[in-house]
């Protein structure tokens, strides 16, 4: 009998191309795999695709596959979330984190013989609720790989999807430079498994690396039942670019930065309504947000 794959596409992505996804079939196919092509055409489409292939009733395949960016991984994942079909991913997007994370950049054959050679594991999810005035939740998403509060946030929200189209990461530094131009250095109190603090802007990490190839949480294991949360405090912008360049230079991660501390944790609420929310990059709201792990919650093939 032989093994199905669902290869789940998102055309727009930073670095699709036909002739890559007709290597990614044929692998696949070689290794005696049938395999069906999905085509993204909006947002949504990912997940609502792999909620329908994973559903009881109708579990057609043995594994899912996503060909995309961040956001496609992070709707694929949240389709997948609590069934038993694996999940694998393939390099297809901007920064495509996740594979980096997972070490399967580059070459997509190698990268889809990961796959078909690869173990399931039961991996963690991040877990994000927005809430309501009443405090009630309003919107619940989980995450793959991390989660921005303040500074990051803003820059996706600000970010320009026509000039992502044509510069990829190059947009993302565009809207960052002008969310440093015209930040407010407003504080946020957050509450880090019970412990309350003050802070600017919030990196919650379930694996690794960030924003590509940047080794945020050297700790951090998809596997693992926690979360590992970057917390920045800075009160101008020479002291914000000095953040970035200690977390770029990984001294947030020895406790050797005056404005960057790493902390693990299980459980976290933000407080206020005026800071920007991303998910694995897509932007999600404002907060105030709670955060936690969920374990085990995905199946993924690498």
């Amino acid at each position: 009998m032989s093994l199905s794959a669902l290869i789940i596409v998102n055309p727009k992505s930073g670095t699709f191309k036909t002739s890559r996804l007709m290597m990614a079939m044929d692998t696949f196919q070689s290794a005696g795999f049938s395999v069906d092509i999905y085509f993204t055409t909006k947002t949504g489409d990912a997940e609502a695709r792999t909620k329908e292939a994973v559903a009881v009733h109708n579990r057609a395949y043995d594994m899912i596959v996503s060909a995309g960016g961040d956001g496609t991984i992070n709707e694929v994942a949240n389709g997948a979330a609590f069934s038993q079909t694996p999940v694998g991913v393939l390099p297809f997007g901007t920064s495509s984190v996740l594979c980096n994370d997972l070490g399967m950049k580059g070459d997509i054959r190698k990268a889809v013989r990961r796959l078909i050679n690869g173990t399931a594991y039961d991996v963690s999810l991040g877990r994000i609720r927005t809430i309501q005035a009443n405090g009630v939740p309003e919107r619940i998403r989980y995450f793959i790989e991390m989660a921005g509060i303040g500074f990051d946030a803003a820059a996706v929200y600000g970010l320009n999807k026509r000039l992502k189209a044509y510069a990829g990461i190059g947009a993302y530094i565009y809207s960052g430079i002008n969310c440093v131009i015209n930040q407010k250095f407003d504080q946020m109190t957050v509450s880090i498994d019970g412990s309350f603090i003050a802070c600017n802007t919030v990196i919650i990490s379930n694996g690794t690396c960030y924003g590509g190839d940047v080794c945020m949480a050297p700790k951090a294991d998809i596997r693992n039942p926690s979360l590992y949360g970057t917390i920045f405090r800075y009160s101008g912008r020479v002291e914000f670019v000095a953040a970035v360049a200690d977390v770029l230079l990984g001294r947030h991660a020895l406790n050797k930065s005056k404005y960057v501390e790493q902390v693990e944790f299980r459980k976290m609420a933000i407080e206020g309504s005026s800071f920007h929310c991303h998910v694995d990059g897509d932007y999600l709201g404002k907060t105030p947000v709670e955060v936690d792990i969920v374990q085990g919650a995905l199946r993924l093939i690498y």
